[in-house]
């Protein structure tokens, strides 16, 4: 090749990279929510194919979560921040980097709100400095498969969390268990504990009820307890009335021993004598013992009256599930 030849190939060489890198950086997703949920846009990250992540276009990773040696996870939020949370997405990985599972989460500005159930931490989240690695994965229906719970926070006023559970089977992850509307962020209201006599462990969700006597802070507190049937964890809170029963000892010794028992407390003993079905203890024993928090009520603007016909609305939607 001639020199001339050769200066005027590496010339339009030159133009033709130069344009790539001006198409590259000008170019932008025309719809950061078709970017987000079509799996075509999902790219490896800068540590390459072997171990890294893929990166989602107008999302940042916030978080990585190695669950097994199959598995694995990353958690991602949107660069549109509004109002201090942004859209986010939790996707679990497999083998050469495929979609196992995904869905949207909501996430904070400055902190993840969307958790994966630590067995080795505490409530489920992990403890800091601790030396044991976060344990994902625990056989929770006693079939030999592992499973893996996630918490999803919806950014409310301390309310609410969404519970999902995956069984990981040999190539796939499974849903198993959809809980919604438990009080706080991820963890707090839920215990995974066997209370029945076979390998299950249930899982016993805590949501409040808020009623026409006080706010959020001294709802009731009722109790469902979902165990694994047919499939999938289902709410059987009536089989497990041995369960409720010591719960609402424990409640009722609490009451008789505080000096300053709670408004609250007294609605979560109504409300658990109503899901025994024992609606009428529950009602008698709400109107006893509420004239000590009248003054407090009154001085807060509830109405002694309206907060009775509304707990015993609660009281009767309680012991009668199904007519709902």
């Amino acid at each position: 090749m001639r020199k001339g030849e050769f200066l005027i190939s590496a010339m339009l060489a030159i133009v033709v990279i130069l344009f790539i890198m001006g198409l590259q950086r000008h170019w932008q997703p025309s719809s950061l929510k078709d970017a987000a949920t079509s799996a075509e846009q999902y790219v490896l990250g800068k540590s390459g194919a072997s171990g890294g992540y893929p990166d989602i276009p107008g999302f940042e990773r916030i978080g990585t979560f190695s669950i097994d040696r199959q598995y694995r996870g990353a958690l991602y939020r949107s660069n549109s921040v509004t109002l201090g949370f942004a859209p986010g997405r939790l996707v679990i990985y497999g083998r050469e980097n495929q979609i196992a599972y995904q869905v949207d989460t909501l996430e904070g500005a400055r902190d993840a709100w969307t958790a994966l159930y630590d067995f080795a931490g505490r409530q489920g989240l992990p403890v800091r400095n601790a030396r044991p690695r976060p344990s994902y994965l625990r056989d929770l229906t006693g079939d030999g498969k592992p499973d893996l719970v996630i918490g999803l926070y919806s950014g409310g006023n301390r309310c609410c969390t969404t519970v999902n559970v995956l069984q990981v089977e040999k190539n796939s992850l499974q849903a198993i268990g959809h809980i919604e509307g438990l009080n706080g962020w991820p963890f707090e209201s839920l215990e995974i504990r066997r209370i029945g006599p076979d390998a299950i462990r249930e899982l016993v969700a805590h949501r409040s009820q808020v009623t026409a006597c006080g706010p959020r802070e001294v709802a009731a507190d009722v109790i469902s307890v979902y165990s694994f049937s047919g499939g999938q964890y289902q709410d059987e809170t009536l089989k497990f009335s041995d369960f409720l029963q010591g719960v609402l000892r424990e409640n009722l010794a609490k009451w008789t021993r505080e000096k300053d028992p709670s408004l609250g407390l007294l609605q979560t003993l109504a409300a658990q004598y109503a899901v025994l079905g024992q609606p009428d203890r529950a009602k008698k024993f709400f109107a006893q013992n509420l004239a000590r928090f009248l003054p407090q009520m009154k001085q807060q603007g509830f109405d002694g009256a309206a907060c009775i016909d509304d707990l015993n609305s609660l009281v009767d939607r309680l012991a009668n599930p199904q007519s709902q």
